[in-house]
């Protein structure tokens, strides 16, 4: 039948939820999929958009400049990040989730990377950037980071002290650069206790990108998360985007369970190379990680990286020179703090 004079006027009759089902219980249909697709991007007129958005998202897979992968899916791609004792114990694990667990939508089986963060014994409140997992890149050439992508679910332990001080908590956190001196990332933040106008007090959790200031024009988070709920994560980076010292981070955030929702923001992040990819906790919570996937290249002449004016050196100085040059005076910085 999907070889036949038929195949236009079947298509033209089905929804396109059944049309991405049928793949799944026709082997004919597999075979012709694409040529499916391909009719209905013609009678709808779309075959042009179709085609780019197909061609953008393998483009994003560094297929044509051959970027490099790190796969953090396994718990041995990761080395430990050490947290201080007196601001609380850590451990990691590997994790498994099934539908029972959570909700009936979702990537089932979930097989993630947990880490679980606990305040200091002495009942003080810990905060540190690390205490989980982390991938250092050792190179002597300047890294770009391209894309990531990951899923997360997270738990607040401690809902009554987080809300108190929402500045100073962090869940869920993966951030790119050395821990503490970070140039992106997201995480989870406390909104704090605020009043819904019923004379009732309410709260939630925030998706934030990384050092987020909450009075600027940028202070907006990505979107509301809830605890338990899973999420999925992508962003892409754009170095050759000209603003300053600045590069463009597209930010994208789907739920995987619970109810449907999504969000998308665009950031900028210091056009700084790619040294190290961290997962943690800032404060004690409970936070898992899964099919963390970060694409990353040498930089290329079209890649922008410039610090300030300062930087920008003798006219004749080469833009390799001078990002090699850079490269180190930010890795002797780090070494000095």
């Amino acid at each position: 039948l999907w070889q036949g004079d038929l195949v236009e006027p079947l298509l033209a009759l089905l929804p396109l939820k059944a049309i991405a089902t049928v793949p799944r219980v026709s082997r004919r249909f597999r075979d012709q999929q694409w040529r499916t697709y391909s009719l209905i991007a013609r009678q709808t007129g779309t075959i042009r958009t179709s085609t780019s958005a197909l061609l953008d998202a393998v483009r994003w897979t560094g297929r044509d400049e051959r970027w490099s992968r790190f796969d953090g899916s396994s718990l041995e791609a990761w080395e430990p990040l050490e947290r201080p004792e007196h601001e609380g114990a850590f451990r990691c694990r590997r994790a498994l989730y099934t539908s029972r667990d959570i909700a009936n939508r979702g990537p089932w089986p979930w097989h993630c990377l947990q880490i679980h963060t606990e305040d200091p014994l002495n009942g003080s409140r810990g905060h540190h950037h690390g205490g989980g997992l982390t991938k250092r890149l050792d190179s002597d050439e300047f890294l770009c980071i391209r894309r990531l992508t990951y899923s997360f679910q997270f738990r607040d332990v401690n809902e009554q002290v987080s809300h108190q001080e929402p500045s100073m908590e962090g869940f869920a956190a993966i951030s790119l650069g050395p821990a503490g001196r970070e140039f992106a990332g997201l995480l989870v933040e406390p909104s704090g206790i605020r009043g819904n106008g019923d004379g009732e007090e309410e709260t939630w959790y925030e998706l934030q990108w990384w050092n987020m200031n909450r009075t600027d024009e940028n202070g907006t988070p990505i979107m509301i998360v809830k605890p338990g709920q899973i999420y999925s994560v992508e962003l892409r980076f754009d170095w050759s985007v000209l603003r300053g010292v600045l590069g463009s981070a597209d930010v994208s955030v789907k739920s995987l369970t619970g109810d449907k929702c999504h969000g998308r923001r665009t950031f900028y992040f210091a056009r700084r190379p790619l040294t190290e990819i961290n997962l943690y906790n800032y404060t004690a919570s409970r936070a898992s990680f899964s099919s963390v996937d970060v694409r990353y290249s040498k930089r290329t002449p079209r890649d922008v990286y410039r610090r300030g004016e300062e930087d920008l050196g003798s006219q004749s100085e080469d833009d390799e020179v001078l990002a090699l040059r850079l490269q180190r005076e930010w890795v002797e910085e780090g070494n000095s703090e």
